[in-house]
């Protein structure tokens, strides 16, 4: 989706579960990006994304890599997202960091890259316990996308 370099990543047969590796000074770390469907929540699928501890299979999801490579690795999950919601045209992502500094960093993000996002998602943040369409400039406490082309109430 985005003209940015991310990493290269493979999938699971569900299209549910995605690996790739972060490269950098603290070495190769691999993460993991995982889509879990929200329950009682019609086709809405939380993302989280996070380093996966390969002693115990775990992946930590406030783990704070500092691998340098956090624009890549940030694309790398928008790109995921891209294949996931192509995949299944229906489906909502929401997306909420483990801290409010975490959520700050996506909404940095979707702020960044805008302009290639608003054409094919509508972004909705939450503020105040009340959902909105996204405005740039305004700090919300989580995110909910989809593809234009689905736009489902």
């Amino acid at each position: 989706m985005m003209n940015l370099e991310g990493y290269a990543y493979s999938t699971n047969a569900a299209f549910t579960d995605y690996s790739f590796e972060s490269i950098g000074p603290k070495g190769t770390i691999k993460k993991i990006a995982r889509f879990s469907q929200i329950p009682d929540w019609h086709n809405v699928f939380n993302f989280g994304f996070g380093d996966l501890n390969e002693t115990t299979g775990e992946i930590s999801d406030s783990v704070i890599s500092n691998n340098n490579d956090g624009d890549k690795v940030l694309v790398t999950a928008a790109n995921i997202i891209y294949e996931f919601t192509g995949m299944f045209q229906n489906a909502q992502v929401f997306i909420q960091g483990t801290t409010p500094a975490r959520t700050r960093k996506y909404q940095m993000g979707i702020n960044k890259h805008w302009l290639e996002i608003e054409p094919v998602f509508e972004i909705f943040g939450i503020k105040e316990q009340k959902w909105e369409p996204f405005r740039q400039g305004v700090n919300y406490e989580a995110f909910l996308g989809r593809r234009k082309t689905s736009f489902v109430f």
